[in-house]
């Protein structure tokens, strides 16, 4: 097996970094054990409707997202980790939208903003559509799927799409649809779920909105850059010690992969999320369990406050 460049990838981790690692992952997988808990009861508290199953997705999506952080930080992948953190603010956002006021129609609404989206991307491979004529177009600019021959061997999409069609047409779902119809006349594109009803327009009103307005422009303005690949630069490359004063020339040095500066930041917001979220739900929806979630904060009350603290476990200056 090939042996990474070490001063580029170090594989294995400073004994005193990986045991505050593994601190930071463990504390993030008690908040997600307990989690499932929590998915639980709501899923009790649900009696299988319709209208709740977007609240039980985003929740289980949360967990899932926080569960793949806890991995990455053990690991100390840490610039990957925040891509996670950003998916896991925007969760945070809809479950407090769904629970604030109105939940049967926003929950209604995400179900045919689903449904409408699943129908374009099945319309794109149904031979018989518009669409699939401008599908044929991209893939013959493509390089990989340039002959299109494997569209061929792809099932018909006709019972999927029926399936969607029959669903949008259940009485349970028609205000809904109207309502989608109306806002995307109005807004002259297809709407994001949380527009209709006059809701927010984008993820910078719906955290406004959510009174989150700060974390919003750390964890998804600062950081959507980690999520389009294009902060490449900024925190990668610092000044070479090896810089001559003499001749001033200045030579830079790239930052080692998997550098563990922001791990303590991203289980700290990691956390925050998670215990908003559990409090919102125990709020709005499993008032019941009151007793169960105080006890078990208190368990884990102090290892949460350090982590979350002014204390920094780890201190690397660039």
């Amino acid at each position: 097996m090939t042996k990474p460049i070490n001063e580029v990838l170090p594989r294995e981790l400073h004994p005193e970094i990986e045991e505050i690692l593994i601190r930071f992952s463990q504390s993030i997988d008690e908040f997600v054990n307990f989690g499932t808990h929590i998915l639980i009861w709501i899923i009790e508290d649900s009696k299988g409707s319709d209208e709740q199953m977007p609240l039980t997705m985003f929740f289980r999506d949360i967990l899932e997202k926080a569960d793949s952080i806890s991995t990455l930080i053990k690991k100390s992948n840490i610039e990957p980790s925040k891509v996670l953190l950003r998916s896991l603010f925007e969760l945070t956002l809809y479950i407090r939208y769904l629970l604030e006021d109105n939940f049967h129609d926003r929950s209604m609404s995400f179900l045919v903003w689903n449904s409408k989206r699943k129908i374009r991307m099945l319309r794109a491979y149904d031979k018989e559509d518009q669409s699939y004529k401008e599908t044929l177009k991209v893939i013959g600019k493509d390089e990989f799927f340039y002959d299109g021959s494997f569209l061929n061997e792809l099932p018909s999409v006709k019972p999927a799409l029926d399936n969607q069609f029959a669903l949008l047409k259940l009485p349970l779902y028609q205000p809904i649809v109207q309502e989608y119809e109306r806002t995307r006349k109005k807004e002259g594109q297809n709407p994001n779920w949380y527009r209709l009803f006059n809701g927010p327009k984008n993820m910078q009103e719906l955290a406004s909105r959510m009174n989150l307005p700060f974390v919003y422009e750390i964890l998804y303005r600062k950081w959507s850059e980690n999520v389009h690949s294009t902060d490449i630069i900024d925190g990668k490359i610092i000044k070479s010690k090896n810089s001559n004063k003499e001749d001033g020339k200045v030579y830079a040095d790239i930052i080692q992969i998997n550098l563990p500066k922001d791990a303590q930041e991203v289980a700290t917001y990691t956390l925050l999320l998670l215990l908003m979220t559990y409090i919102k739900l125990r709020d709005k929806k499993i008032k019941s369990r009151d007793k169960e979630i105080k006890e078990w904060y208190i368990s884990v009350r102090e290892e949460y406050q350090l982590i979350i603290g002014k204390e920094r476990f780890i201190n690397i200056d660039l």
